[in-house]
């Protein structure tokens, strides 16, 4: 199945979620009008409940199926996007953009569309396709700009893409501006706490932004860095500056 039937796998879920709710609610109408004799009552509804529950956990797991099936169409159309989109791209950008790189334009669009055909998902299931999506964009962006070239040849588990090796202020500028954007697009999904999955991202391109960082990198003041940007790993900054190229200081906020 490719990410062209993500509609289709959808509406099998939502089929198969009904399916279960109507066979519980047919054993007891069964019981109600009295299709079932009062001394067989109890046999029967024991014996019908272990069927149900059987039946019930299959309609589980057939749902649990498909949901992964899901996911990995998304993660597998994100990672081609990404792989595509960045191959080759220069992150040593020399200046500023007014908007977002093409890349993220692009997969803000794909998510979009296939968040927009979740409708007659369930709304567990719907907002956790929507965590699992927007983490793994954003799990991906980490490990492009924060491992070591040498680490890998790769990004992800099912991905071709090398992490970068040069890296620039205006680069991490840009990479901030589609970060925010990103979380523009989260937040205006409605789904509650869902810009949160780009947290680490921020705090990675606005630490490195920030003029005190040389400052906040110090021991003596561990504290107020763990403060300002709680999800900063020191050894990515050190990665990440390892990458760094330019004169002057990487501090443009």
């Amino acid at each position: 199945m490719d990410e062209g039937n993500i509609d289709k796998a959808v509406q099998i879920m939502a089929n198969i979620a009904a399916s279960s709710k109507i066979i519980w609610d047919s054993h007891g109408g069964m019981c109600h009008v009295g299709m079932i004799r009062s001394e067989q009552i109890a046999d029967t509804f024991q014996y019908a409940e272990s069927a149900l529950k059987g039946a019930d956990k299959a309609c589980d797991n057939q749902v649990g199926g498909m949901y992964s099936l899901v996911y990995e169409i998304c993660r597998n159309k994100i990672d081609a996007h990404l792989n595509y989109a960045l191959d080759g791209f220069n992150w040593v950008a020399k200046s500023a953009r007014d908007m977002p790189n093409a890349y993220c334009e692009g997969l803000i669009g794909y998510l979009r569309s296939v968040f927009d055909s979740l409708g007659s998902m369930d709304e567990g299931s719907r907002a956790g396709l929507h965590f699992s999506c927007c983490g793994h964009v954003s799990e991906r962006l980490v490990r492009l700009i924060s491992e070591r070239p040498t680490e890998g040849t790769s990004v992800g588990i099912h991905a071709g893409l090398p992490s970068i090796s040069k890296i620039d202020a205006f680069g991490l500028k840009n990479l901030s501006r589609d970060v925010e954007e990103f979380r523009k697009f989260a937040e205006a999904t409605g789904v509650p706490q869902l810009i949160d999955c780009f947290d680490e991202l921020k705090s990675i391109t606005d630490a490195m932004l920030d003029k005190d960082l040389p400052v906040l990198l110090q021991p003596e003041h561990s504290s107020q860095r763990k403060k300002k940007y709680p999800y900063l790993s020191l050894e990515k900054v050190g990665n990440i500056l390892e990458k760094y190229v330019g004169a002057g200081g990487m501090g443009m906020s």
